[in-house]
């Protein structure tokens, strides 16, 4: 199969409209369809993965092994970040914070856009009244699960004296160098992760495929304290596959138990595809695949007109959708937050 066999089953409208009370124009109802991508992150220097624990990593005991895990907003966060540098540079959205924005009637058009649809986002009326303007996310992130056990994958620094996320020695509180000791624990290179991104309900359009593949290669910094180092995570892509229902094999718990322990990137992607093809009618393998972001970050690199004219059109469709379905006829009004 080709990804034109894929892109020919996308949809090209976004919306539909329903005769109720008034005319009302809605988000395109979900069909049977979904696409998953397969995903395996490898660490390239090392990071820093945790959530509330101050000095600890971030793991679980999962399939016979402690592993580490990395939460899917470690990965998403960065992606959806990526999405909005690029429509600001082609100048086709991305101007307002993820869940910061206010929404007016005058704004909406431009607070939400291509980069809303594909990762979601949520806002409050500017008016002070009590509507929530909220888009699911149209992709899916699993956690992503160290291949390696936590024991392979996690080096122990002693440090003495720095205490804050810079790696400072400056205490605010005491206004003086700390003298404190204690031991931060890095995620290794080398060590790989896998992950699975998933889009349902046949919402995903060509340029909002094409652009969560940019997102993702762009990526580059991930995790807290290490990310300012800048690259320490790089992605492969391990194919792409479809089919109307969702199959048990999307879970990272479900890959591990039936993936061979490896270190290597190329045998895993190599037991992903299989593992998937097994399970999907439609499947289009890592390499093309690769190739053709390959091919999406080289055109984005040279101001590829095609690519801008898709953007623009992108642009276009996604305003008419949120300004019909937020502050159409039936919708609240986004000043007051009541009927209008």
């Amino acid at each position: 199969m080709t990804l034109h066999d894929l892109y020919s089953l996308l949809p090209t409208d976004v919306t539909q409209t329903l005769q109720l009370k008034d005319e009302t124009t809605i988000p395109k109802l979900p069909e049977a369809q979904v696409i998953v991508i397969p995903l395996v992150r490898e660490a390239v220097a090392p990071m820093l993965i945790r959530n509330n624990d101050v000095d600890d990593i971030t793991d679980m005991p999962l399939t016979g092994k402690n592993r580490v895990l990395m939460i899917a907003s470690k990965t998403k966060g960065v992606e959806r970040r990526n999405g909005a540098r690029i429509l600001r540079t082609l100048g086709v959205g991305g101007r307002f914070p993820t869940n910061k924005t206010y929404i007016r009637d005058e704004n909406i058009r431009e607070a939400y856009d291509l980069n809303t649809y594909v990762f979601g986002d949520s806002a409050k009326s500017a008016g002070g009244g009590s509507a929530i303007y909220s888009v699911h996310s149209a992709v899916l992130y699993s956690d992503a699960v160290s291949v390696q056990s936590r024991a392979e994958s996690v080096m122990d620094q002693f440090r003495q004296g720095g205490i804050s996320e810079d790696g400072g020695t400056f205490d605010v509180e005491t206004k003086s160098a700390s003298s404190n000791i204690f031991t931060t624990r890095y995620v290794i290179p080398g060590t790989l992760f896998v992950q699975t991104l998933v889009m349902t309900g046949r919402r995903m359009t060509a340029t909002a495929l094409d652009h969560l593949l940019l997102s993702i290669g762009l990526s580059g910094a991930y995790g807290g304290q290490t990310a300012i180092t800048g690259t320490n995570l790089r992605t492969h892509l391990a194919g792409i596959y479809w089919g109307r229902l969702e199959r048990p094999v999307n879970a990272p718990k479900i890959l591990l138990e039936q993936l061979t322990a490896t270190q290597s990137v190329a045998e895993i992607q190599a037991g992903l595809e299989t593992l998937f093809q097994r399970a999907y009618p439609g499947h289009y393998d890592s390499g093309t695949l690769s190739a053709h972001l390959a091919g999406l970050v080289e055109r984005f690199e040279r101001d590829d007109p095609e690519l801008q004219q898709r953007y623009q059109a992108a642009k276009q469709q996604m305003a008419d959708l949120f300004a019909s379905w937020f502050v159409g006829k039936e919708k609240k009004s986004a000043k007051t937050g009541k009927k209008s």
